[in-house]
């Protein structure tokens, strides 16, 4: 692999002002859609923003409110964004899956997030014309506005003056089971943001940056910004476009000699399920620099096997690239050194789980959980582990992972109480769990997640990595979730979609987690395919499917008992 050669060019106070340092250092570098057909340099983005920012003052956009985005992936995103935040409102850009299914039900969750914010102008693209109309008849007193015109004109020099401590982005949840939270990222704290990944990730004007993960959410968003404002030039996929045709994406990839790609931890499991090898074999990928793995627990299978089938590609070991973030960081909480091979160990799954000790032990061992290092602090972040107790921990000691630095939230729009909570003088909780051990941070799981049965703790994916091995479990989706029985007693359920026989498979599932965990108390619930909801950044949502599957009134879900499921399920 080739070093990046020039130095970064990440520069400014505000993201108005990055954009316009880069139309005057890099003026060609551009970013690409090639899904749209269309492509903006820096300098032609640099105009268009300042242009679109005029527009939408003279459309009623004042400085300080939050605008929803609804904009495709195309030169015309961007044109929105920058002219937004030049036109010195926030930007939140709404959680829209590709191909969305109902109008109805999208709009009532996206009116959620609008009543949160205050929300009174939408930047809508005509693909979401539908969409568009439905959100006027839920939220009264909202004005919908078309992307800036690409021939629009505007000085930035007669536009309005954007102070550093100015709201951003508003990054919100998708809303699916409470009122959303609205993630506040000030100019500063997000360009702070974007210099901890370019600083930590060694990132370059050389790097050639390609993306499919969605821009609603803060891999997307951020991710893009942090190469765009930098000098890199981007390639910019709709995420249909990866999940119809992966191979084509990584084709492209290989055709442009892509140094970065984002993703999480399912995507690279994904590339390799529906890319034949021989046709991976084909690719010349040997400019691939790093594969960010984030937004999901990292499995140590997943960076194996990927190292292991894309070697033939020219793909280095050390280009799997497992990251650890989240949107109230604005993007990054940890990195490995750019050029390392992913750290994996085997820990006593039993030791950890009952006394919060981490012990290293073989990956043979009967309770060994494999677990994969997400490198150290990035640039600007502070990182501690903090005890039940509310002690800071020992190394090699399980704990609550808190954070503290520029990049982090100043907290969540419009909710003191939310933020008041998220805060333990001045250190962010992140809610997640995990451990330091040779200066590196592991990640075990969330806390309010984890299963307790007659005192004894249990890791979700541990249960799950058990189950998912089963014949007949769909595609290997599982979730685990703490459960109660008839009686109130407490026991570990286990999600599995099938299209096998339900009691066959709820009866090997369960036999083979009661073994392995040496635990009797164990509810397997079997669904049909694709039952399992996600989140729109793709997380398993295993609060939503154990509040759903223990209701018993979803039609998805086979029954406890009765006569064998005859045909396939679509």
């Amino acid at each position: 692999m080739k070093p990046p050669v020039r130095p970064a060019l990440l520069d400014g106070e505000t993201l108005g002002e990055s954009l316009a340092r880069l139309a005057k250092a890099s003026p060609d570098s551009c970013a690409r859609f090639p899904t749209a057909g269309d492509e903006i340099t820096a300098a032609e983005l640099d105009s268009a923003s300042a242009a679109g920012a005029h527009e939408f003052l003279r459309a009623g956009v004042r400085p300080g409110e939050i605008v929803g985005v609804l904009v495709s992936t195309a030169a015309r995103f961007l044109t929105t964004i920058f002219g937004l935040w030049r036109a010195g409102a926030a930007v939140s850009v709404l959680p829209v899956q590709a191909g969305f299914g109902g109008v109805q039900g999208t709009a009532r969750r996206l009116s959620r997030i609008m009543a949160v914010a205050g929300m009174r102008h939408l930047v809508l693209d005509p693909d979401y014309d539908d969409l568009g109309r439905e959100l006027t008849t839920v939220s009264t007193g909202l004005a919908l506005l078309s992307p800036p015109s690409p021939s629009g004109t505007g000085s930035v020099l007669t536009l309005p003056a954007v102070d550093p401590g100015a709201l951003a982005i508003v990054q919100f949840t998708s809303g699916s089971t409470s009122m959303p939270k609205g993630v506040m990222l000030p100019h500063r704290t997000t360009v702070a943001g974007l210099q901890a990944c370019v600083v930590s990730g060694a990132f370059s004007p050389d790097d050639v940056f390609v993306q499919w993960v969605p821009t609603f959410h803060d891999m997307g968003l951020i991710g893009l910004q942090s190469h765009l404002l930098n000098g890199a030039d981007v390639h910019v996929f709709p995420p249909i476009t990866f999940l119809r045709r992966p191979g084509a994406v990584l084709e492209y990839l290989a055709a442009r000699g892509g140094t970065m790609m984002t993703g999480p931890n399912f995507s690279y499991d994904y590339i390799l399920d529906n890319v034949p090898a021989e046709r991976l074999a084909t690719l010349d990928l040997s400019s691939w620099r790093l594969a960010f793995n984030g937004a999901e627990p990292v499995s140590a299978a997943t960076v194996r096997r990927f190292t292991e089938a894309l070697a033939p590609s020219g793909v280095d070991p050390s280009v799997m690239y497992p990251v650890y973030g989240m949107a109230e960081a604005t993007l990054s909480i940890s990195y490995p050194n750019p050029g390392d091979t992913a750290t994996i160990r085997a820990v006593d799954r039993n030791e950890l789980a009952r006394t919060g000790v981490v012990r290293t032990v073989e990956e043979t061992a009967p309770a060994a959980k494999p677990v994969v290092a997400v490198g150290r602090a990035v640039h600007g972040i502070d990182l501690r582990i903090v005890g039940e107790d509310g002690v800071v921990a020992a190394d090699s000691t399980l704990g609550e992972i808190q954070i503290a630095g520029e990049p982090v939230t100043t907290g969540y729009f419009r909710n003191p109480e939310a933020t008041a909570a998220v805060f333990d003088n001045g250190w962010l909780r992140t809610g997640d769990l995990g451990f330091l051990l040779d200066g590196e941070l592991y990640i075990t799981g969330r806390r309010k997640e984890m299963v307790v049965v007659h005192g004894q703790n249990f890791f979700p994916d541990d249960v799950e990595n058990v189950a998912r091995t089963v014949p007949g479990v769909y595609r290997r989706r599982c979730v685990a979730f703490p459960d109660t029985d008839a009686e109130g007693g407490e026991r570990i359920g286990v999600i599995v979609e099938t299209r096998g026989d339900p009691a066959l498979v709820r009866e090997e599932v369960r036999r083979r987690v009661a073994t392995e965990l040496d635990l009797a108390q164990v509810e397997v619930y079997a669904v049909k395919p694709r039952w399992i909801p996600r989140t729109t950044s793709g997380k398993w949502q295993r609060v939503l499917a154990a509040q759903r599957v223990t209701a018993g009134d979803d039609e998805g879900v086979f029954p406890a008992t009765g006569s064998r499921d005859q045909g396939e399920l679509v």
